[in-house]
C-alpha cells in the first residue's frame, strides 16, 4: 500500500513503552491492519527474524507476523487454545539485539487467528514454530524474552566482522538491560 502510514515503522528496542504493554484486539481486519501486517512482514524478513509482534513496532494491537519455514503467516487477534510438553532452548528478541539466553516453553502449541481475510483459522506448531508462537504472544500482553529467561545463559552474540564466527560473551540480566536502555538512548559508545 503506497503512502501507507505504516512506512516509516522501524522495530523498536527494550526501553520502550510499548513493549510493555498489553495490546489490545484489532476487531474487524481493514485495509489499514493488511498495510501493518506488510510492513511488519518487510521489517522481519529485513532483519532475519522468526518472527514479529506490533507492539515491536510500537502499534499495541494483537497482530503478529511468524516465518519459520520461508513463508510469513499473519497472526491477527491471536490466542494459544492448547500446549503440550516442554523444551529449553536458546532465544533472543529484534527488540533486544544480540541477546540471547534459554527459555523454557512447550513444545507443541495450537494457535487460534484470523487470517488477513478475517477468517478464522487454526495452526499447530511444533519446536521453533510453537516457540516463535509463545514469544510473539509474550509480546502481545507486555512480556520479553528476559522476563523468563534462565539467567544463568544470558550472552551476547557479538560478531568481530563479516568473516569471523560470531563470539559469546555471558552477561547478567542487570547489566545486560542496563546497557540496553544506555543503547535505546544513544548513550553507548
Amino acid at each position: 500500500m503506497k503512502g501507507s502510514k505504516f512506512e516509516a515503522l522501524k522495530i523498536v528496542h527494550y526501553g520502550h513503552p510499548a513493549l510493555r504493554k498489553k495490546a489490545a484486539p484489532v476487531g474487524r481486519v481493514t485495509a489499514e491492519v493488511k498495510a501493518l501486517v506488510k510492513r511488519m512482514t518487510e521489517l522481519m524478513e529485513e532483519a532475519r527474524g522468526v518472527g514479529l509482534a506490533a507492539n515491536q513496532v510500537a502499534v499495541p494491537r494483537r497482530v503478529a507476523v511468524v516465518m519459520v519455514d520461508g513463508t510469513p503467516t499473519a497472526l491477527i487477534d491471536p490466542e494459544i487454545i492448547s500446549a503440550e510438553g516442554s523444551e529449553k532452548a536458546d532465544e533472543g528478541c529484534l527488540s533486544l539485539p544480540r541477546l540471547y539466553g534459554d527459555v523454557e516453553r512447550p513444545t507443541r502449541v495450537v494457535m487460534a487467528a484470523r487470517d488477513l481475510s478475517g477468517k478464522r483459522f487454526t495452526a499447530e506448531g511444533e519446536g521453533l514454530l510453537a516457540r516463535a508462537f509463545c514469544h510473539e504472544m509474550d509480546h502481545l500482553n507486555g512480556r520479553l524474552f528476559v522476563d523468563q529467561v534462565d539467567e544463568s545463559t544470558l550472552h551476547w552474540l557479538v560478531r568481530a566482522g563479516d568473516e569471523q564466527e560470531p563470539v559469546i560473551q555471558p552477561t547478567t540480566l542487570e547489566d545486560a538491560l542496563k546497557f540496553l536502555l544506555l543503547a535505546s538512548r544513544g548513550e553507548t559508545r
